[in-house]
């Protein structure tokens, strides 16, 4: 699979009833819901569903991720696979898998987080791939859907993402003498899993795969899971 670019959407997967889509950071999932950009942010790059209608015809949204996430976003082709895709997000159904970079240093390698979220129940769990002097990698699964949940619960424990300056996540990172600059969240909707065993994976964009060199070339302190 090519490296996805930080600018231009992308298909990842087509099928009779679904259109898997790469959305980069700046983009908005649908029209009038920035997804939560601070205030006075730039105006959006694009719409993805509107880039997705003018080639493959009438789309159904299924769900959305933030505007300054970047990764997949599931449409359907058809309303009977729409009404189908609602029913397995409402059970959590769909296995929806992130990575991100964020601040601090995990006690453990592995850990769940069950935080209620504007008082529903929210359960996120973290992996931790990599463990550097600034921070870490880690691939995170949903086990709910709430709006902004991974940066919440994340920031809850201390571990405020990168570039997430909404929930005081810092946007220069120091790598030795030099000062990292995270000009958006550094947050990957990596993969998604339908109950029906279709999966559908987005490798890292160009700045996030970025990010990780750069801290590689300072030495990787610690490994979680494969």
């Amino acid at each position: 699979m090519a490296l996805l670019a930080d600018d231009t959407p992308a298909v990842i997967g087509l099928t009779e009833r679904w259109v898997v889509a790469y959305k980069p950071a700046g983009w908005l999932t649908i029209p009038g819901r920035p997804g939560g950009s601070v205030a006075g942010a730039a105006p959006p790059t694009g719409v993805l569903s509107k880039w997705a209608e003018e080639r493959y015809g009438r789309i159904w949204v299924v769900h959305r991720i933030d505007r300054d996430t970047s990764g997949l976003v599931l449409f359907a082709r058809e309303a009977e696979s729409h009404r189908q895709a609602n029913e397995w997000f409402q059970k959590h159904q769909v296995r929806k898998t992130y990575d991100c970079l964020a601040t601090g240093v995990p006690a453990a390698p592995v850990f769940r987080i069950a935080r209620p979220i504007e008082g529903a129940p929210s359960v996120t769990q973290i992996e931790v791939r990599e463990s550097y002097q600034e921070g870490f990698l880690a691939r995170v699964r949903l086990h709910t859907g709430r709006r902004h949940q991974i940066r919440i619960h994340l920031a809850g424990e201390g571990y405020p993402l990168w570039g997430d300056t909404r929930y005081q996540g810092p946007t220069q990172v120091r790598l030795g003498g030099r000062q990292l600059g995270i000009e958006r969240v550094a947050l990957h909707a990596a993969k998604l899993e339908l109950p029906t065993g279709e999966a559908f994976e987005a490798y890292w964009p160009e700045d996030f795969k970025g990010w990780v060199e750069r801290l590689r070339e300072g030495g990787v302190r610690a490994t979680g899971g494969s």
